[in-house]
């Protein structure tokens, strides 16, 4: 993508000209006429999972002499019409409550397109070039959501986990959960693949614990979290086709584009050697190894996946017929009626599973939050919610607006039904929220000498989603003897994110806003990339700022060390510095902090003496006073918002720079009146 880098300029000048200057950079992408793809990972993920496991290569020697065996038998298949082959599908969506978490719709599109790719049911099928029109393949497949779970129960063949996993996805995610593959086909659906993917499979063969297809959410589909281009919705088919045995075009590799691929083979006869393409173009006239390419390939990387051949259906249909790759057991009529997805199906409506967000909110006294009802695998046709310290305490809206006027930490529980049944979900101590004026006036030294348990109430606050948490320690500290400590070396997984949460400061006529913490951290390795951010909050923590971040080494206070660390000398801790000096948290009555650390292969860390300081502002006539400046959205992909108040009338610059500061836009220059300000730029930047 190409960037357009902006700084929005806001001064005020009043009296003695005090001159307040916010720099805020966005990051504003700006359409290119090339999309940003990803590519498929299917032959790493092979050639790891042949060394893990030998026996597969064999399997795939075995199942190739096979396939070749049942294509001299059957030859090419050039029948079309009828459906050969049932094969049930179940969706996994992993997530986090975020946008990976797709609708139904999403799904159900995503299996349209399957169903249309693989019985040529696409009208753009007459875009295909002249010299392949003849060898268009009906693969004559059909993919069914299953209907029967495993233990005979209503399903809508969709199921959602929550987990981190989804931010860095590999195999880990199929242990959270998978039905069995040879019953149904498993398609694991998440936000990111840690090898930076689209998607991968499996030729058959595999373990039947990681058999199936993960791919991100983006490229499911054509709506939804799908930008809807022939390449991403049409992404899974490429990858159904890995699992039922087809390789890329150009050969066993996921490296198109060289001329060595010319002398590999996808062991398809009608399917012309190439290099592949390698820069998702669609150059019909593309000639790599002699003969035209079949660039229109579903197996190939261009940008207009439009066709199987019959070659590659024979090979399908080799793979569904063969007792070597647990795909022929996918749809004899026993399989189907078992999963629900025999001709003429007719089950009894399922219950809804409740659900709804999880993450912890943080609230002010006196303010209200919205619950958002997140049930899935049947609508609910009733809600009932409980929130214990809310009002009101029930309600049976399904979207309800809830007032907390009483600091606490509080559960919150849904029940959802239909004729099909119910079910409920409590989440507890989701809802924290605390007093509008801080406890604890600055200057403040926290030791953790006199701090009471941690958590307290809807003071200290713990966030630990599995693994260890942190937690008050006697291991090591800088003054006294208790430091806040989190346990890595062991028992906390990889993209584990803990944090802990202080109580609110009162900065109240506070300036010059400042905080110092002690930090000990040895890294494991020098490929560690663990992670600590310190957040501020000046709304009870409704909305958190990114004040510090530092990453692997740079993180480190003792070098390498592979055994668990302990600070042992005073040289293994290090004064580390976090800037408050800002509208946003000076003269604020309630400012609190997050220290949140992400494992990544990391030691133990350790967070002691927390210093919050600051200067009394009482007697000073010139006083800061343009409240906290929003922008947004950003990054920003066209108009941006600039929204802030003013305690009182003043002389107002509102000016757009680019990056070497050269004014392009003047949103404002004149006296504004005291209150909330409101501006909208962007229409006309270039790139």
């Amino acid at each position: 993508h190409k960037l357009k880098f902006y700084k929005i300029k806001i001064t005020t000048l009043k009296m003695k000209k005090l001159l307040l200057a916010l720099f805020l950079m966005t990051a504003v992408f700006s359409s290119v006429n090339a999309q940003q793809y990803r590519p498929c990972d299917t032959d790493e993920m092979v050639r790891k999972a042949k060394l893990q496991d030998p026996g597969y290569a064999q399997r795939m020697a075995q199942l190739q002499q096979q396939t070749l065996q049942f294509i001299q038998q059957q030859g090419n298949q050039k029948t079309s019409g009828t459906i050969l082959y049932t094969i049930p599908v179940v969706f996994h969506v992993i997530h986090n409550y975020g946008s990976e978490n797709i609708s139904k719709a999403q799904i159900e599109d995503a299996v349209d397109i399957l169903n249309k790719s693989f019985q040529k049911l696409y009208a753009d099928s007459v875009l295909i070039a002249p010299a392949f029109q003849s060898i268009i393949a009906d693969v004559q497949v059909q993919f069914r959501l299953a209907q029967l779970d495993p233990n005979g129960n209503c399903t809508d063949g969709i199921t959602r986990t929550v987990s981190s996993q989804t931010y860095d996805a590999d195999d880990g995610v199929k242990a959270l959960i998978g039905w069995p593959n040879e019953n149904y086909f498993n398609i694991w659906v998440v936000a990111n693949i840690a090898s930076g993917a689209a998607g991968y499979a499996y030729f058959p063969g595999i373990s039947g614990a990681i058999d199936g297809v993960v791919i991100r959410s983006d490229y499911v589909g054509s709506i939804g979290t799908s930008n809807g281009s022939n390449y991403s919705a049409r992404s899974l088919t490429h990858e159904v086709g890995h699992y039922l045995n087809l390789p890329h075009t150009w050969g066993g590799t996921n490296n198109p584009g060289l001329p060595q691929n010319c002398s590999d083979d996808d062991f398809v006869s009608d399917t012309p050697n190439t290099i592949g393409v390698a820069n998702f173009s669609c150059d019909l006239t593309q000639v790599t190894c002699g003969t035209l390419d079949n660039v229109q390939n579903y197996m190939d990387y261009a940008s207009c996946h439009y066709m199987f051949t019959d070659g590659q259906k024979a090979r399908m249909h080799g793979a569904l017929n063969n007792g070597a790759s647990d795909r022929n057991n996918l749809h004899t009529p026993a399989n189907l009626i078992a999963t629900g997805t025999n001709d003429g199906f007719v089950g009894g409506p399922c219950a809804p599973q409740a659900d709804f967000g999880t993450a912890i909110k943080y609230i002010c006294t006196g303010s209200t939050l919205t619950f958002t009802d997140m049930s899935w695998k049947a609508a609910p046709t009733s809600w009932a919610w409980d929130f214990p310290g809310g009002s009101p305490s029930t309600s049976p809206d399904q979207n309800p607006v809830i007032t907390y006027n009483t600091p606490g930490v509080y559960d919150v529980t849904l029940t959802v039904s239909n004729a099909g049944g119910s079910s409920s979900v409590t989440r507890s101590q989701i809802i924290v929220v605390s007093d509008a004026v801080g406890a604890q006036a600055v200057p403040f030294v926290e030791n953790f000498e006199n701090t009471g348990p941690i958590p307290s109430g809807s003071n200290w606050m713990i966030e630990n989603a599995t693994g260890n948490a942190w937690g008050l320690s006697t291991a090591a500290a800088v003054s006294g003897s208790n430091s806040m400590r989190l346990v890595n070396h062991s028992g906390n997984p990889n993209g584990t994110v803990d944090a802990f949460v202080t109580p609110g400061y009162n900065f109240t006529n506070i300036v010059n806003a400042g905080m110092t913490f002690q930090l000990a951290f040895a890294a494991r390795s020098s490929a560690s990339s663990d992670q600590l951010k310190v957040y501020a909050s000046s709304n009870c923590g409704q909305n958190w700022n990114i004040r510090y971040t530092k990453t692997g080494l740079t993180l480190s206070t003792a070098g390498i060390l592979s055994a668990a660390f302990t600070p042992s000398s005073a040289s293994q801790w290090r004064l580390e510095t976090v800037n408050l000096n800002s509208v946003s948290y000076n003269n604020k009555p309630s400012v609190r902090f997050k220290f949140e650390y992400t494992q990544n292969t990391g030691n133990n860390i350790y967070i002691d003496d927390i210093n919050v300081t600051g200067v009394s502002n009482v007697g000073i006539q010139d006083v800061e006073f343009l409240a906290t400046v929003a922008v947004f959205p950003n990054p920003s992909a066209g108009l941006t918002n600039i929204n802030f108040s003013l305690a009182e009338s003043a002389e107002m610059t509102i000016e757009v720079t680019d990056i070497a500061g050269r004014v392009v836009q003047t949103i404002e220059n004149n006296k504004l009146q005291a209150g909330q300000h409101n501006y909208t730029f962007g229409e006309s930047l270039n790139s």
